[in-house]
């Protein structure tokens, strides 16, 4: 009997052992489940954290949403952008673009991406490119949309559009005159007067086609990217005088008057052939349309840090109605059409004036009234001539200066 209550007693204990053992080690498993658990999830909060860094860093515009899509996070770059969008919000309510919010419902049933553009509140009406792309998540399908401003890039090709248009027609106008010339001084039977009468029309729509084409490729190269850093300087006052007397003979045949207060040299980061075509735009106008009795002034003002200069071409002529003087330096704008060609204009001469200007930081502007006249000033920057050349470094001044 005692033997039989040992050998129980033993196997009880072993029992028990074997209990707790086995106790200890569920313990150190779950222990360890516990601690590989608690790792998981720093681990995932840590791939979150990174993953919504990057979301809000990201350079482009983009909000992420829902199946049912609604607004689930928005990047600094679209709050920046969209200051009126907020998260939970459905995209059509936020918007209120409907074409937005079908693509994007459409990308969301279908798993494919989208791509369109559109026209978009934000500080005004301005068109975006949206990209649609679509992720398939374990709580189900979510769109991350992109938003890239397109406004300037859309308004400069329809600039260019119209360019073009307005280009087509222009030549088309003397190059129709100049085939209807030439087929009427194919007639044998046309007298001497009226074929020399021809042949001077003819000789002046050609020369009109070689003024446009010249103004048409300057104004192409001044848009053109800037070059290497060639440093061009020019003096404007150079410019001015030589743009007098190359204008002297039309001022005396038009009867006006043309009055100098330049005081030189001037120093300006323009090639010499960008100043005399600014000085020779401003005062041809000014001659031709401030007519027969006018008097065309020419005058130069420098700022107080002597950083800029202001050219200033004024005539006393009939000046330009309020409704046309924001449109001058329009490209092919003319305030008075007929007028302008019967002048030889290209309607092309402001716009290069405009264009060279800004080109180097400067500025133009335009003031007038009907029956005072004209003025028209041409703000650039300035530079310094060293003994090595022209030395730059004023706030207006340029560091990689076009050349031609």
């Amino acid at each position: 009997m005692l033997f039989a209550a040992i050998t129980v007693v033993v196997i009880l204990v072993a029992v028990i052992a074997l209990v707790l053992r086995t106790q200890r080690g569920l313990r150190a498993q779950m222990v360890e489940a516990g601690r590989a658990a608690t790792q998981t999830t720093a681990q995932l909060q840590a791939s979150e954290a990174r993953r919504a860094a990057i979301f809000a860093q990201f350079p482009i515009a983009a909000i992420r949403l829902d199946a049912a899509g609604l607004i689930l996070e928005i990047n600094g770059a679209a709050r920046t952008e969209f200051p009126h969008v907020a998260e939970g919000t459905p995209i059509l309510e936020s918007f209120g673009e409907h074409r937005l919010s079908d693509e994007i419902a459409s990308a969301l049933i279908d798993s494919q991406a989208r791509a369109l553009e559109v026209r978009l509140f934000a500080d005004a009406r301005r068109t975006y490119r949206v990209a649609i792309e679509v992720l398939e998540m374990a709580t189900g399908p979510e769109a991350i949309v992109f938003f890239t401003d397109f406004t300037d890039a859309a308004a400069y090709q329809e600039l260019r559009s119209q360019f073009s248009a307005n280009v087509s027609h222009e030549l088309r106008t003397p190059l129709t005159g100049l085939a209807g010339l030439l087929e009427a001084l194919g007639d044998p039977e046309i007298d001497d007067e009226t074929h020399a009468r021809f042949v001077e029309r003819a000789s002046m729509e050609v020369q009109r086609l070689v003024a446009l084409i010249t103004d048409v490729l300057f104004l192409s190269e001044l848009e053109a990217p800037i070059g290497g850093a060639t440093l061009a300087s020019s003096d404007l006052a150079s410019a001015v005088g030589a743009s007098v007397e190359a204008l002297a003979g039309v001022a005396t045949e038009v009867g006006v008057r043309v009055e100098v207060a330049v005081e030189g040299p001037i120093w300006v980061p323009l090639t010499e052939r960008m100043a005399i075509t600014v000085v020779q735009n401003l005062l041809e106008n000014a001659i031709k349309y401030g007519g027969t009795g006018a008097v065309a002034t020419v005058r130069t003002e420098r700022s107080e840090d002597g950083h800029w200069v202001e050219l200033i071409c004024s005539d006393t002529g009939p000046g330009i109605s309020e409704r046309h003087l924001p449109h001058i330096f329009d490209r092919f704008y003319r305030a008075d059409a007929s007028r302008s060609k019967r002048l030889g204009g290209t309607g092309l001469g402001l716009s290069i004036v405009k264009h060279i200007a800004e080109r180097f930081s400067g500025s133009v502007s335009a003031e007038s009234r009907e029956g005072f006249g004209t003025t028209i000033t041409v703000r650039v920057p300035t530079v310094t001539m060293g003994p090595d050349g022209p030395a730059r470094g004023a706030p207006g001044d340029v560091s990689q200066i076009w050349t031609s």
